[in-house]
């Protein structure tokens, strides 16, 4: 389990931030996957871990063994007996390895996932290298969802390697955070307030999203394992519907400017809630509900009692931002640019 050292220095280029939690099965494919990339650019991988009660700190503490001055851990203890909040946790590995990363680059990668292109840190970091690209905060490339009978799809039908604004992102496509380098702009621009609670998937890209575009690469460099009993996978449609306003709102306070992208980027989780406005039942709602009160997040609050007064006007505004970008997809594919 040695693995070769030239790609490691005290001065990385990149830092690749890995989250753990209860993977004992997953993380030693995970770590490899990491440890065998072939860049020109020194890389760190840092770990954090939170607090698991399997053996995954032992299979890190092994590579780390193995591997000296090339794995960094972060553990995070947990109480036993206590019941905690999954994104609110996830969301603190994720800002303390942030904050530890010394690259000038970073990338996250769930601990059950894995780099499945030896040269995918290289390519991404060429990418955000050049000159042309300086308008670019971040570079993403296309993911496999790896599914647990073996069967692989890709996550995105976008095949065209080109430059993406927020307002194409936000309003046609979704990737996975193990799917992006970013700059680093933890020090100028720190996760605050409410985002420090609920820095997960999409509000991370939200928030390195507003500083410049996506350079995108339609080629599959990684896994993003889908598991059965996965926290999301485990939950029904309202449900998911709940959550996923928790980060309609968090946008809508983060940057009210763009309240029409964000309009139609969830314009089908407000219409599934209106549409199912008999369960919307506090029992119903929960866990969302509460964090949703915790955190004083209005517009999530309002859209499970469908009470506000903005609701119409949103559905309205997402409805057109959905039909808008789907013309805008459907020319784009006409001329091959998508």
């Amino acid at each position: 389990m040695i693995f070769r050292k030239s790609n490691m220095s005290e001065n990385a280029v990149i830092s690749v931030l890995i989250t753990a939690y209860n993977i004992e099965d997953y993380i030693g494919q995970t770590l490899q996957s990491v440890l065998l990339q072939e860049s020109l650019y020194p890389f760190e991988i840092l770990v954090g871990d939170d607090g698991s009660d399997d053996r995954t700190v032992d299979i890190i503490n092994s590579y780390i063994k193995d591997n000296p001055g090339r794995i960094k851990l972060f553990q995070m203890p947990r109480e036993k007996g206590v019941e905690y909040n999954r994104v609110e946790r996830s969301s603190a590995n994720r800002l303390n390895l942030l904050k530890n990363a010394t690259g000038r680059y970073c990338s996250f990668l769930d601990g059950d996932d894995i780099y499945t292109d030896k040269k995918r840190l290289e390519k991404m970091a060429d990418k955000l290298e050049a000159m042309k690209n300086r308008d670019c905060i971040a570079c993403a490339h296309n993911l496999d969802m790896l599914y647990e009978d073996g069967r692989r799809k890709p996550l995105c039908s976008a095949r065209r390697e080109r430059k993406i604004s927020l307002k194409d992102y936000w309003t046609q496509m979704f990737l996975q955070s193990d799917a992006f380098m970013f700059r680093n702009i933890y020090r100028e621009h720190e996760p605050k307030g409410r985002l420090k609670s609920l820095f997960d998937d999409n509000n991370i890209t939200f928030w390195f999203l507003r500083y410049g575009k996506i350079y995108y690469l339609p080629e599959a460099m990684a896994a993003y394992r889908q598991v059965g009993g996965s926290s999301w996978n485990a939950i029904d449609d309202l449900k998911r519907a709940a959550s996923n306003m928790i980060g309609y709102s968090m946008e809508r306070e983060l940057a009210p400017e763009l309240k029409k992208y964000s309009d139609a980027r969830h314009y089908k989780d407000l219409k599934y809630l209106a549409k199912h406005k008999k369960d919307l039942k506090r029992e119903n709602l929960e866990p969302f509900y509460t964090t949703a009160e915790k955190l004083k997040l209005q517009y999530a609050l309002e859209a499970y009692c469908m009470n506000g007064h903005w609701i119409e006007k949103s559905l309205k505004s997402g409805r057109r931002g959905i039909r808008k970008a789907a013309m805008r997809r459907r020319i784009r594919k006409l001329f091959g640019r998508y």
